[in-house]
This record gives C-alpha cells, sequence and structure tokens, in this order.
C-alpha cells in the first residue's frame, strides 16, 4: 500500500487513524492555520480534545513546552499568542522567521488548562482559533516506569532477533497491520546482525482512548547480511501504546521506525513533524538505505513552494525568480518548467543519480541556485542554511491544473 497523497506523503494514514484535522499540517497555501502543534513532544492533533501530562517526565524545569509552526500563505506571521484559560487572557509565544514558535509555562497538579492557540498574519487575519482547542491536566500518576519496561523489552527482544518475545509487547489492535509487522520485523532480522540501538525517553502523554503518546531519541548501528557494511543513525521518533490492564501495548509507530524496516509503508503511521533522524529502510533485495518520501501535489498555476521539513506546500508563494522564494526550500514552475531554490539557498541538477544514489557530498557540491528543465527523471540537490536535501522528479503532468509526483530525502 503506497501512501502517495496530495501534499502530504506519509501522514493522512496516520492522521485518518487518530482523527486528525487538518488545520494541523495545513489545508493549502493560503490558510492560515498550523501546520504541526506539540504538546512536550507529543503531537496534540493525535492526542484527541484532552491531554494528561505526567510530573515525572517534566523535566527539572517543571515546564510544559508547547511548541508548533504557523502557516500564513502568501503573508508573514505576525504573532502567534496562547491562551491557557479558554480565551479569558492571552500571552505572546516567542516566534521564529519560518514562523516556529514556543511557549512555555509550569502547570499544577490537578488544575485543568484549556489550551488555543492563535495565529495573525502581518495583514490582521487570524486562523480558526477555536479548532485548536485542548485540555490539558498535570497528573502526578506514576506511568514512567510501565513505558520504560516495555520499551527496553521491545528493544532488547529485537537486538537479541527474538520475534515472539518482541511481537509480545504490541497490541492486537496495532494501528498498522500486526500481521505485516511480524513479518517486516522477521525480514529485518533476516537481512541485518549486530543490531545495536540505545534510547532516551524523552515525553510521555496521555490521550483519548487511554493512548500513551511517548518520544524518543536514539542511537542505532546495524550491519547489512549481504554486503557486511556498517550502517549507523540517530534521530528522534515517536510511539503510542495503550494500555491493558495498565500493562502498555504497542499501537503505532512513525518514522523514523525501529522497527520493521523492510515494510515501512505498512508498518509506520505517518512521520515525525518538525524533526526526526534520517528514516532507513530495507529493499526487497535485503539492502539498507535511507528512506524517501515521495509526494504528489497539484496545483492551478503550477507554482508553488515545498517545505520538506513540515511536508507543507504554498500555493501562493512570493516569488520573483531565481533565488526569491521565501518559503519552503524549493519552487517548482511547472509550466516552464523550471525548479527553483529559496533565498539564500542552492540548487542545483544532479546528473546521473537518483534519490537512492545521491550522497551527501553531491548534494554538498551544490552551488547554482537557477537550474532549468525539470524534467521527469531528473535529480536535484538542495542545500538550505545547514540543510542538505536531495529531490527527485519523477513525473510532471497536465496544463493547469498541474501535477507533479517527486521524491525527497534529508541527509
Amino acid at each position: 500500500m503506497k501512501k502517495i497523497l496530495m501534499t502530504v506523503a506519509a501522514l493522512m494514514l496516520a492522521a485518518g487513524a487518530a482523527q486528525a484535522k487538518w488545520w494541523i499540517f495545513g489545508k493549502g497555501g493560503g490558510e492560515i492555520g498550523l501546520r504541526y502543534l506539540t504538546v512536550n513532544g507529543a503531537s496534540a492533533d493525535e492526542a484527541g480534545a484532552k491531554m494528561t501530562l505526567y510530573r515525572e517526565t517534566l523535566g527539572a524545569d517543571g515546564l510544559v513546552r508547547v511548541q508548533g509552526r504557523a502557516q500564513t500563505g502568501r503573508n508573514k506571521v505576525g504573532s502567534v499568542r496562547v491562551s491557557l484559560d479558554d480565551k479569558a487572557t492571552w500571552q505572546d509565544a516567542k516566534v521564529a522567521d519560518n514562523g516556529t514558535f514556543e511557549y512555555l509555562f509550569k502547570p499544577e497538579e490537578g488544575k485543568k488548562y484549556f489550551l488555543l492557540v492563535e495565529v495573525t498574519d502581518t495583514a490582521g487575519k487570524t486562523n480558526k482559533v477555536d479548532e485548536t482547542r485542548k485540555e490539558l491536566e498535570l497528573s502526578g500518576e506514576k506511568i514512567q516506569a510501565a513505558i520504560r519496561a516495555a520499551l527496553d523489552a521491545m528493544f532488547a527482544a529485537y537486538m537479541k532477533e527474538q520475534l515472539q518475545p518482541f511481537m509480545a509487547h504490541v497490541g492486537g489492535d496495532f494501528a498498522g497491520d500486526r500481521l505485516l509487522l511480524e513479518r517486516a520485523v522477521k525480514k529485518d532480522f533476516d537481512s541485518l546482525t549486530g543490531i545495536n540501538i540505545r534510547y532516551t525517553l524523552n515525553n510521555i502523554a496521555a490521550g483519548a482512548g487511554g493512548r500513551v503518546f511517548v518520544s524518543i531519541t536514539y542511537n542505532r548501528f546495524v550491519v547489512v547480511n549481504k554486503t557486511g557494511a556498517s550502517n549507523t543513525d540517530n534521530g528522534s521518533t515517536e510511539f503510542v501504546f495503550t494500555l491493558d490492564e495498565g500493562r502498555p501495548l504497542l499501537y503505532s509507530m512513525k518514522q523514523p521506525l525501529m522497527f520493521g524496516l523492510s515494510d515501512a509503508d505498512n508498518v509506520a503511521t505517518g512521520s515525525v513533524l518538525g524533526g526526526g533522524g534520517e528514516a532507513l529502510v530495507l529493499d526487497d533485495g535485503g539492502n539498507l538505505g535511507a528512506g524517501y518520501t515521495q509526494v504528489t501535489v497539484s496545483d492551478t498555476d503550477g507554482i508553488f513552494s515545498y517545505d520538506m521539513d513540515t511536508q507543507t506546500s504554498d500555493a501562493s508563494p512570493t516569488f520573483t525568480g531565481c533565488g526569491g522564494t521565501y518559503s519552503g526550500q524549493l519552487t517548482f514552475n511547472l509550466g516552464n518548467p523550471s525548479i527553483y531554490s529559496a533565498v539564500g539557498q542552492a540548487v542545483n541538477e544532479i546528473p546521473g543519480k537518483n534519490i537512492s544514489t545521491v550522497t551527501s557530498a553531491d548534494v554538498q557540491a551544490v552551488t547554482d541556485n537557477c537550474p532549468n528543465n525539470n524534467n521527469a527523471g531528473k535529480t536535484y540537490g538542495i542545500k538550505s542554511g545547514g540543510s542538505l536535501y536531495a529531490v527527485e522528479v519523477v513525473s510532471i503532468s497536465g496544463s493547469g491544473p498541474y501535477s507533479v509526483t517527486f521524491k525527497f530525502r534529508k541527509f
């Protein structure tokens, strides 16, 4: 099952399973809203109308971190405000130029907070504030030990290549497909050896239906049986558990995947937004490589920008040609056809390479910002600040509306 979806590849399955609202991810370039919203690292859209936070996971400062990214279409973000008392009072969040924001507060145990987020653009227009409403409550309940024990057991079984002990910690209601996960993990064991994963538990929050949302950072080492080559990666990812008489059972996982690398399309329910590591995948031949995201975007005039970090497009970007885009990392002009970089960035074709074979060194060598002939089959490297990306154009069709399918990965 290929998750090639309009604008947000690899995210809609997660949104469907969790009944996410599209304002979180952005409907289109002209709408004002939130591309994503997290509360202490947990995806707020998936948690439902209520979230329970745990004091033992807040850290020494005891603070709750509300973070996200605002989108405002063709205008810039003017301000982001946060209310914790159902709009009775408002406080300004700290906002960066790219729309990412953060607001910190120190909660009291047992007190309910009614969170709303207001985004205002430079023209004075605001988002649908009521759609961001979420009830937060701090609990003194001890849950960290149970979650840590479940993660420890799963990682231990996976590293020892013990299939049934691993599957014993997967719930019968696994949101992907439990049987496909079992097959994918078995293929991981057939293809990899010397698996070593170390993780740090970051945040835990509870949402609707008794589900527990868990965020970790990790360092991973594996050896590919077929070639003997080793591979290491690190990043952050998320799990969701359900509690069965207090025992956590795995409900879902996001990309980057820790388990089931050989069938990410059917195992993962979405990708970590606003961060995360490079997703590793196993192909049908047992070869390990960095994963990529495939996206199909349709646009009336064929000129749109795309943000590969948040996996959102802007249908009406500020655009003046070479190096003149002010949103995302690249802009397509499908009627030309051309591909352009944003301000202060560089993009150029990398001949003879595809999304799987292009290297970070190839992208690091990119210097131009205006290659033309954006044809299917071409691969481009993009330098954006300190980040490197590869983009492969799969197909272009139409003449208004236009449609383009492309793959991308981040190094």
